[in-house]
């Protein structure tokens, strides 16, 4: 018998076939609640946006730890399809924050898919949040038909919320794009143009899709090991900004996510 630590996302799923045997458990809706009742009360968050009686957005955090820094983990926000661009997302976390902030945490953290462009705008151009980490395949492979057969590379978002915000830079001429990735002057800034609609593309070409994947996760592991960051997002030309800057001297600290 051998008793193993597991850090691959698709071996964590084996868990729950185990689950639903130990517990009698024939679907997975109780161990959901059941996770967010222990991450509740062991210092998480659990936020709800009501209408009436009805929740119609919900937002759950907990602490978490990487290299001797804690920080509050945002796993999930999200509101129902017919509540959808009615700023009640922008709600929940400005609520997060204030809690975070009541709680002792400077830093909130989550992750996105780094090609979803109105993810991209609400987490870096509204929020102020930065990134400066890449995670490959960070789900494992996903078996919705959506997503299948494209890794779920995601970016590290961190939210300083103690911090005063990276000032904007405009007119960046050093544009990369995700069809021609080529070599660039190294300037202090750079901008990075995504698809204008990437959800659009997987249902249409999911292997155009899973090539963009690839091209772009190539650019921005390269631009991060360089030493730039994420510090804006320009919806009008569905571009990443990101600059070369002194974390230490602008209060972000050492890159903790690689």
């Amino acid at each position: 018998m051998n008793i193993e630590v597991i850090t691959n996302p698709d071996e964590v799923k084996k868990t729950i076939p185990v689950i639903k045997s130990a517990w009698g458990m024939p679907d997975t809706d109780q161990l959901v609640k059941d996770i967010l009742c222990s991450f509740r009360f062991h210092g998480g968050l659990i936020l709800f946006a009501k209408e009436g009686s009805e929740v119609v957005g919900i937002q759950y955090s907990y602490p978490g730890y990487r290299r001797g820094r804690i920080y509050l983990y945002s796993h999930m926000t999200g509101v129902t399809q017919n509540h959808k661009y009615s700023g009640i997302g922008e709600k929940l976390k400005l609520e997060q924050k204030k809690w975070a902030l009541e709680n002792g945490f400077d830093l909130i953290v989550w992750t996105f898919d780094p090609l979803m462009n109105l993810n991209a705008n609400f987490n870096i151009h509204k929020l102020g949040s930065i990134s400066r980490a890449y995670l490959i395949n960070f789900y494992g492979e996903m078996e919705d038909a959506i997503n299948f057969g494209i890794p779920s590379d995601r970016f590290v978002a961190e939210w300083h919320i103690k911090s005063a915000a990276i000032p904007h830079v405009a007119n960046i001429q050093n544009v990369v794009d995700y069809d021609n990735p080529e070599p660039f002057p190294e300037e202090s800034s750079v901008a990075v143009r995504i698809p204008d609609d990437y959800v659009a593309m997987k249902k249409k070409d999911k292997e155009r899709a899973a090539q963009i994947r690839i091209a772009t996760r190539g650019i921005f592991k390269n631009l991060f090991g360089k030493g730039y960051m994420v510090t804006d997002y320009d919806k009008t030309r569905t571009s990443y900004i990101l600059q070369k800057i002194d974390a230490e001297k602008t209060g972000l600290g050492k890159n903790i996510f690689i």
